[in-house]
């Protein structure tokens, strides 16, 4: 599978080869290997997008995320960014394509390098009946906003980078959906 990322600091456009089966294999093989695998959904209504407000005194507090989380062993990618919006939101989604897959080294010093994916996920309102249920151990707000409105709010870094890239490309780009 061919995605495009860019090398943000720099400012230098480059295509990253990832083996999607390579990543997943080594999930269900438990392989640890100092690599950490993190999923994320950019949840998308229509021209809105889910952003959840990370809770002070955690990890990237008081920034805005999306729903996402720790690939969990015997766990495939796709798989861990579905469970983690339901844990998240009790919105159950469906995933689509691939949209953005970041590498970083531990931002605490520790001897890690994280994988961070985000999938786009959908999600139909009728779906339903009592709407979005926020983890208040991890969130304190929830809201539905344009891309463009997302990039007022303090966002998480990889977040950022990824509206980047979906406004770039197009909405349809980012769903998955291809002409």
């Amino acid at each position: 599978m061919r995605q495009e990322g860019q090398n943000w600091a720099l400012g230098i456009r480059v295509e990253l080869e990832i083996d999607a089966d390579k990543i997943i294999s080594r999930l269900y093989l438990g392989v640890v290997n100092q690599d950490q695998y993190v999923a994320h959904g950019l949840v998308s209504k229509g021209s809105s997008y889910l952003f959840l407000k990370r809770r002070a005194g955690r990890y990237l507090g008081e920034q805005w995320d999306i729903p996402g989380g720790t690939v969990e062993a015997g766990e495939s990618p796709k798989g861990a960014a579905i469970r983690e919006c339901f844990e998240e939101t009790g919105l159950e989604v469906s995933c689509g394509e691939l949209i953005s897959h970041y590498t970083n080294a531990d931002t605490e010093g520790r001897d890690l390098v994280f994988h961070t994916m985000t999938y786009g996920l959908n999600w139909k309102e009728e779906d339903v009946i009592n709407g979005i249920e926020i983890s208040k151990e991890e969130h304190d707000d929830a809201l539905w906003l344009s891309i463009d409105d997302a990039f007022d709010l303090p966002l998480v870094w990889h977040v950022r980078q990824t509206l980047e890239l979906v406004r770039q490309e197009g909405q349809n780009w980012a769903l998955g959906i291809r002409r």
